[in-house]
């Protein structure tokens, strides 16, 4: 193993690990994972997550929310993710509940190049006040139709913004010695007095 990808899985570890304890002490560990992703362990994780979100007994319309949107933040970091010479991945999920709030959180390795796009392309979504407005920012993007070289529209985070209904919150950690940063998406949905 090469020394880059020594600092990556080490720094990976513990971001990982300093996540869960956080966690514990912000609420409840719904679901955690680290490790390859691919589409028969994102299956895999999909089943865990429905029968983990059903156990909660929260209303159908914020069940269906969490749902989405943890398949949409799995299928975001297996098609945009940064693969190492070796092919392999890192990333990690956390699904957790505090309080009224579902907590989605994805992380994955990026090109410190790529946080100046991702911050704007966030803060537009999170700039827009009205729902109906970032629906039709949606639609906008869907008609234009323009696919990347990975084969999505760029709609992942658009699409996530509109089902949580609540600011995306990015934050960025810069892995020393190397090309690479951690790209932490964290998406909420509210589960109070909603069916």
């Amino acid at each position: 193993m090469s020394q880059p990808t020594n600092i990556i899985t080490n720094f990976f570890d513990a971001q990982f690990q300093d996540e869960i304890e956080q966690v514990k002490t912000q609420g409840k560990l719904i679901l955690a994972y680290d490790g390859v992703l691919n589409p028969e362990t994102i299956t895999k994780i999909e089943g865990e997550i429905e029968q983990a979100v059903a156990s909660l007994k929260i209303p159908k319309g914020p069940l269906k929310k969490v749902f989405f949107i943890c398949v949409e933040a799995l299928q975001n970091m297996l098609i945009h993710g940064f693969k190492d010479e070796n092919g392999f991945q890192y990333n990690y999920f956390i699904l957790y509940q505090a309080g009224d709030i579902i907590n989605i959180v994805s992380a994955n390795l990026i090109y410190k190049t790529a946080i100046l796009k991702l911050e704007k392309d966030i803060s537009v979504i999170n700039n827009f006040q009205d729902a109906a407005e970032l629906k039709a920012y949606y639609m906008e993007h869907l008609e234009k139709n323009e696919i990347s070289e990975k084969g999505g529209a760029g709609l992942g985070f658009i699409t996530i913004g509109v089902k949580s209904g609540n600011r995306l919150i990015a934050r960025f950690t810069d892995i020393s010695n190397t090309h690479y940063a951690l790209f932490h998406l964290n998406a909420s949905v509210s589960i109070k007095g909603k069916e």
